[in-house]
């Protein structure tokens, strides 16, 4: 069998696609020795492909190219499908929601998350709404959807009217790279060169509307003025200057008013260095409204680093009973949370034992295995 793998997000490693994408192929690498896989793509990529596949480059022809918006919709619709008729593919694989309408090659989609259908401001435009509403129509065509988690199956069963025995959830999992760092002297110069001490609370997220950065910087603000630490801080993840609107609300000025800028660190976080900060966090915090599947949390507890976790949709999950599970828009039930484990280094180890154990439950084996699987049920049904 020849694979086809719509491989848009190698240009995007970092994102939670870009991450799918990478770990989904090498995990396939080491498991499958019997099926030729082929990686298309809009345009050249910088690097080699995950694990040595062949990549090849289809560019969009004439003046839609120049416009990034214009340039995706013609590769994914036209473009990619039509490259992989050319290269004779028996299935077509394309990791995130982004089905062609009109498909003539068997076709297998991850669909993450129906958030933009689900949550209005995920829509800021007519050009968005009638994208998602293409595919939207569009995932009716494929020959059967992947999801990463049961409620976002019941997601796309409510909002995409997607019938049940179409869609199959397989788990995501961190990547290997994310367990305890155990060095100090690694810790440290960690902590240091992003302005932390000893005892710092940690999230990673984003900093879009439903993460809910503002109110987790409230809940700070309230445990700051009862620990009695004032060394403590609270590392957020990101730039607020990067991305900025009504869809991703600056958590500034809410800790300007609360007198907690300076001990608020805003850092981009470089892939090499979480681990180290997970690992060395007297918290890691995840407050989210809404999440597909809760990957970000998972790689604390890979790390071992106590979790409070918001208790909204796929993220119970994900943690199960390894985490302090609590309503993210309860500000006093999350003060509490993170207080109980700051103030109780007994209930951190244990949560912390817990997390490593609940992390063992998802690896991108068990994730290809079950991909590959999906593979060969479509096109057994082809026959």
């Amino acid at each position: 069998m020849k694979i086809g793998v719509n491989a848009q997000f190698l240009q995007f490693p970092a994102t939670g696609s870009g991450q799918y994408l990478t770990h989904l192929l090498e995990a396939l690498s080491t498991l499958d020795q019997h099926n030729d896989y082929l990686l298309l793509g809009a345009r050249p990529i910088t690097k080699a492909a995950p694990a040595g596949y062949p990549y090849h480059s289809y560019p969009v022809p004439g003046p839609l190219a120049k416009n990034k918006n214009s340039e995706k919709v013609v590769w994914e619709q036209f473009t990619g499908p039509a490259a992989a008729r050319k290269e004779h593919v028996d299935l077509l694989h394309i990791p995130y929601f982004a089905p062609p309408l009109i498909r003539r090659t068997p076709t297998v989609v991850t669909i993450h998350d129906v958030i933009p259908l689900r949550l209005p401001a995920y829509q800021p435009n007519s050009k968005i709404k009638a994208y998602m509403q293409l595919i939207a129509r569009a995932a009716h065509h494929a020959d059967m959807i992947i999801t990463v988690s049961q409620h976002a199956k019941q997601d796309m069963i409510d909002a995409l009217k997607l019938p049940a025995e179409h869609i199959r959830v397989i788990y995501e999992a961190a990547g290997e790279e994310y367990k305890p760092v155990t060095d100090p002297e690694q810790i440290a110069q960690t902590r240091t060169r992003y302005g932390l001490g000893e005892r710092y609370i940690f999230y990673l997220g984003g900093l879009d509307q439903r993460k809910n950065v503002p109110l987790l910087v409230q809940a700070f603000a309230h445990l700051h003025a009862q620990s009695g630490d004032p060394a403590l801080k609270l590392l957020i993840a990101g730039n607020p200057d990067k991305q900025k609107g009504p869809l991703f609300p600056d958590p500034r000025p809410v800790a300007e008013e609360l007198g907690m800028t300076d001990k608020i660190v805003y850092r981009f976080v470089e892939e090499e260095d979480k681990p180290a900060l997970y690992s060395g966090a007297s918290l890691f915090v995840f407050p989210s409204l809404y999440e597909g599947f809760g990957l970000d949390p998972l790689e604390a507890m890979s790390c071992g680093a106590p979790v409070v976790c918001s208790n909204r949709t796929s993220l119970p999950e994900v943690v199960g009973d390894a985490a302090l599970s609590v309503d993210p828009e309860d500000i006093r039930a999350l003060v509490d949370a993170m207080s109980s484990l700051l103030n109780d280094p007994a209930k951190r180890a244990e949560l912390s034992a817990r997390s490593l154990q609940q992390a063992q439950r998802f690896n991108w084996r068990k994730t290809a295995q079950e991909t590959l699987a999906v593979y060969e049920e479509v096109i057994r049904k082809k026959k």
